[in-house]
């Protein structure tokens, strides 16, 4: 259980991580099951509230893409269900969180002529696990404002 609570201690992580830990320094499959259901019940491991946690991250601080977060969950070991129920209920719009980040990169792109433009930016932000239609769709949205501050 110290093992598990020192590593739960700096941030919220998913069971399979804490599962993974635990087997790393050699806990026996008794006691590990022991611990993980033990910290299931005291609320310590819980994988929607980590996969709320990413998700707030994803959206706040380091803008990605629904796609992206979505394998990012399922990289941590979280089910495919709880990612995609998570995603559901707390991502929101994916074009209000490609907006700052497409805005602020639309800037650096500024000189450009409208298909350097839409490539340059609409593969920005697809690499970051958006959309091509969110792509699309933030990509004419930032010309057309761009051309009204001219």
């Amino acid at each position: 259980m110290g093992i598990a609570l020192r590593f739960l201690a700096s941030r919220v992580r998913s069971e399979a991580q804490v599962r993974e830990r635990l087997a790393a320094k050699g806990v026996g499959s008794k006691d590990l099951e022991a611990t993980i259901c033990r910290l299931c019940e005291l609320g310590y491991v819980d994988d929607s509230e980590f996969s709320r946690a990413v998700i707030r991250s994803r959206r706040n601080h380091r803008a990605r893409g629904r796609r992206y977060v979505f394998e990012e969950l399922r990289m941590y070991g979280v089910s495919e269900a709880v990612a995609d129920e998570e995603l559901r209920t707390s991502y929101g719009d994916e074009i209000e969180v490609a907006r700052p980040v497409g805005h602020k990169q639309a800037g650096k792109l500024a000189e450009m002529p409208f298909l350097e433009f839409r490539q340059r930016l609409g593969s920005f932000l697809v690499r970051r696990g958006f959309e091509h239609s969110t792509a699309e769709s933030l990509v004419t949205e930032l010309w057309e404002d761009r051309g009204s501050t001219n």
